[in-house]
């Protein structure tokens, strides 16, 4: 069943609460001061059972000029809005406003409802309805059903309620994008039962018992009971007006205002980037500095705006800002929001969040501007591309993808895969990287590494550890690890004896050097299986110490920081110890001295290193095969 959600609007004293009254028979002038002055000032909430057995929550927001924020609050979650004109006054001022703000929310359903029209003759009603049509030519509205009701005499009602049960079967069911949140609009305490909060269930369903995060300051907090139109339920849905019965929190902990959601990952931000639309009535624009009210979620915030790309935004045109915020806010991506003066109040402008935690930027800088607009009206896969290029961490879950882009995990994976098919995406096992975030790491690897190669030319490369420090960056070692995987793949890098060097890095040497190789192969070479200290081979040639570290791992064999051997002698070691523990299953430090005519110092130096190396496996006294060994 669709969960379906209907607002009411309209100017102070044109009949919005005696309305739903008479639709519902519920009081939304709940409190005693909304009693006694006759208007609904905090948001009333009521609900209505159709004749084909669906429950309508409806949002009865307050009219009064200085109670816009309220209605604001009331607004996200919203599918129809009744804009509720009385019949002896027609559209007033801040019905106009209303309309802005409505507009500006991006609400595009609406019923006009006519109110009090026993209360005047015929000819005044026709006046009246010639008017609001002028008056609307030129909005949302113009083409709006105009429904003639008086909530006293209960004309019009029957037809209301016809009008919104025909919408009902209209509207879609809202399917979950998401992690679900809920923007906080009342606190109470209910004896017996302790905190309670209300607001429209955003982005997906939450169940009793599952642990929420407060924000701001990310408090988890766990849902005890949950009510929806008066009933106690399991579950609740995105789209319902929701009461959450909270365990683990005091009202004095949680207000009007605050965010409580399923993911633990939305941020408490001091700016915003968004996407404006500035009313033509605005005088002077939208400038530098100007210091304006934020109405977002059910939070007002003051911000500072910073026009992106221009000098100024003009009335009546549309423009990129980045809002610096007197306070932090905890929001997504396409929320919307009204802007209004600081004093005196007016509604000024309105639009959605492009770019929840943006970092500070420079005002005409291309790039930001064309990742705003790519955010605007880019495609699905334009925003992955947008959103994973430009993040500090270039890995992405699907789970965060999901998030961010509010879409269910069946309408997201094909997009993936598809995206992995056409190379824009690669899948690693800590995850998704962008094609543009792996260039950008490949070429910060081969910089290192030229860099390296540039200053040690004789060296096979960079000791593992130092590359990997100085690649890390934001990356954590599961996704470190992943990424020097996929450098390997792709031959933009080798790696041996613990070093790491450029795919088509190769050590040259000149004719000098080559005069020192031969001198320490030489050596070596009369030594057979008597390993040299590597002062006595550096000491051959001045330049032995450089020659004798670009040949490790080739044609010479560290078996210590300090012994050196021939690395061909080496290897006849290895296979002369593989055939004797093949043959008697098993051989001890005097054989190998025995076989290979050498010293027990330099025999316990080799097999130390086999057995390092798990050639061998050394048992008690002797040693027998290791792991390599074996798998040969």
């Amino acid at each position: 069943m669709a969960n379906i959600v209907i607002g009411t609007a309209g100017h102070i004293d044109h009949g919005k609460t005696t309305l739903i009254k008479a639709l519902t028979g519920i009081e939304t002038d709940t409190t005693k001061e909304e009693k006694k002055r006759g208007m609904s000032i905090n948001l009333g909430f009521a609900y209505l059972d159709l004749p084909n057995h669906k429950r309508v929550g409806i949002v009865d927001v307050p009219g009064h000029e200085k109670f816009i924020k309220n209605m604001v609050a009331g607004l996200p979650g919203i599918n129809l809005v009744l804009l509720v004109i009385d019949a002896a006054e027609g559209i007033m001022p801040q019905t106009k406003e209303h309309i802005d703000i409505l507009t500006l929310l991006g609400i595009k359903d609406f019923l006009i409802v006519l109110t009090k029209i026993d209360t005047v003759d015929p000819e005044l009603k026709e006046l009246v309805v010639e008017d609001i049509r002028e008056q609307l030519q030129d909005t949302p509205l113009k083409d709006a059903e105009i429904i003639e009701t008086d909530a006293v005499t209960g004309t019009g009602i029957n037809e209301l309620l016809q009008k919104i049960t025909a919408y009902s079967e209209e509207i879609a069911e809202k399917t979950s994008h998401g992690l679900a949140r809920l923007n906080v609009d009342r606190v109470f305490s209910v004896k017996g039962f302790g905190t309670v909060i209300t607001g429209t269930l955003l982005d997906g369903p939450v169940k009793v018992g599952d642990e929420l995060y407060l924000y701001p300051n990310n408090q988890k907090v766990r849902i005890r009971n949950i009510q929806v139109h008066e009933q106690d339920v399991k579950e609740a849905l995105p789209g319902q007006r929701t009461a959450l019965n909270l365990a683990n929190i005091t009202t004095e902990e949680i207000t009007r205002g605050d965010v409580l959601s399923l993911s633990e990952k939305l941020q408490d931000t001091w700016m915003l980037d968004v996407k404006i639309k500035c009313l033509p009535e605005t005088e002077g624009g939208i400038g530098l500095w100007d210091r304006v009210r934020l109405l977002i979620g059910t939070r007002e915030v003051m911000a500072r705006t910073v026009p992106l790309g221009t000098d100024f935004i003009k009335p009546g045109t549309e423009g990129f800002l980045q809002l610096r915020l007197e306070d932090q806010v905890a929001v997504k991506e396409r929320d919307h929001f009204i802007l209004r003066t600081y004093s005196p109040m007016r509604t000024i402008a309105g639009g959605e969040v492009l770019d929840a935690a943006p970092s500070k930027h420079r005002r005409f800088k291309n790039e930001i501007l064309e990742s705003l607009k790519a955010k605007e009206d880019g495609s699905i896969d334009e925003i992955i591309t947008d959103f994973m290029a430009n993040k500090k961490q270039p890995f992405t879950t699907p789970k965060e993808l999901q998030e961010y882009l509010g879409l269910d995990t069946s309408e997201l994976q094909p997009l993936l895969a598809e995206m992995v098919e056409s190379g824009q995406l690669i899948e690693t096992k800590a995850g998704l990287i962008h094609q543009l975030s792996y260039q950008k790491l490949t070429e910060q690897a081969r910089a290192i590494l030229d860099e390296y190669h540039k200053k040690y030319r004789l060296r096979n490369g960079m000791p593992a550890e130092e590359f990997r420090s100085r690649l890390r960056g934001h990356l954590t070692e599961k996704e470190l690890s992943a990424l020097l995987r996929l450098l390997r793949h792709d031959e933009q890098i080798k790696e041996a004896n613990n070093q790491i060097a450029r795919f088509d890095f190769v050590v040259t040497f000149n004719q000098y050097q080559i005069a020192a190789q031969q001198k320490i192969e030489q050596a070596l070479q009369q030594q057979k299986f008597t390993p040299v200290k590597k002062e006595e081979l550096v000491g051959l040639d001045k330049n032995a110490s450089e020659v004798l570290e670009a040949l490790n791992g080739k044609t010479v064999t560290f078996l210590t920081h300090e012994y050196v051997m021939l690395t061909k002698t080496y290897e006849q070691a290895v296979q002369l110890v593989q055939q004797m523990i093949t043959k008697n299953q098993q051989m001890t430090l005097a054989d190998f001295r025995d076989l290979t005519d050498s010293s027990r110092k330099a025999s316990m130096l080799i097999l130390e290193y086999m057995d390092k190396q798990e050639i061998t496996k050394r048992v008690e006294n002797y040693r027998v095969l290791g792991k390599k060994s074996e798998a040969k």
